[in-house]
Order: C-alpha cells, then structure tokens, then sequence
C-alpha cells in the first residue's frame, strides 16, 4: 500500500509540475507575442500555436490535478441537502463512477484520434497534430488514476461528515 500511495504522490507531483511548466510556457510565449506584435510591429505567427498547443495539454493534465481536490463544477445540491452521510458517500461514488464511465468511453476515440492525425501539420509549428491530440489520452489516464486515488478518500470524508 506505501508504494502505492509513493506512485500517487509522485503522479501528482508530475501533474501539478507539468501544468506550471504549460502556464509558465503560455506566459512566455504571450510576453513574446506582445513585444512582437506593440515593440516589433510584427509578432512570430509560432507563438499562438504554441500557446494553443500548451493550453490543451494545461487543460487535460489540469483536469485530472482536479480530479484530486474533487474541485470541477458539479451541482451538489442533493448531496449537500442529505442528513444521512453513508447516503451522501454512496451518491458521491455513484456520481465520480459515472465520470470513470465517461472517461473509458472517451479513451478509445481519443487514441483513434492521434493514430489518424500523424500526417497532419500545425499550420505555424510543423508538428504532427498527434502529439497536440495526445493530450486527451494522456488526460483521461492520469484523470482515471486521480478518480482512482481521490474516490475513496473524498468517500470516507463524506461518510463520516468532513465534507
């Protein structure tokens, strides 16, 4: 059990690292783009694409750094409205399982996606869209190993009232 509480530390330690190196990168390569484009007169076409590219993997990598904190918008108004916390556990499972579903219906049409798209070219950065694409893939496992860490221990607090 300690090595795989080490395995998940390490996964979210990666994840929050990984998104602050994407926002990091989009803040450079907009600061590029604004002195090109006020200073220079002529901003680098790359720059945009790179921003775009970097804030697809942001949010897929993000998402599942949400996962954790159970922290994505949802309507909890029934849950938040029960007395009974063994309820409230149960509908949360019920709930994030729903996601977990979600989440392996959407892995194959995502990994379909790069294997298609490795002849297409950024129009700016001459990168195969498949590596942009992998983003979905990459986020709907590490998303699944999140729901997988986060599921019982957000249960257990709502079981016994912390939340």
């Amino acid at each position: 059990m300690k090595t795989l509480l080490k395995i998940d530390r390490g996964i979210e330690t990666f994840q929050t690292w990984f998104c602050i190196a994407m926002f990091v990168l989009i803040l450079i390569f907009g600061s590029i783009q604004v002195f090109g484009r006020f200073i220079l007169h002529s901003a680098p076409p790359w720059t945009e694409e790179a921003m775009r590219f970097c804030g697809i993997y942001l949010t897929f990598v993000g998402s599942a750094l949400t996962v954790r904190v159970d922290g994505h918008v949802s309507v909890d108004i029934v849950i938040s409205s029960m007395k009974n916390n063994k309820a409230r556990a149960i509908l949360f499972i019920v709930g994030r399982l729903i996601c977990v579903v979600f989440l392996l219906m959407f892995l194959p049409g995502s990994i379909l996606l790069v294997t298609k798209t490795f002849q297409s070219l950024g129009a700016a950065i001459a990168i195969p869209y498949a590596y942009v694409y992998a983003a979905a893939p990459l986020g709907v496992v590490m998303m699944l190993c999140s729901y997988a860490s986060a599921i019982p221990k957000l249960s257990k607090q709502y079981r016994e009232g912390e939340k």
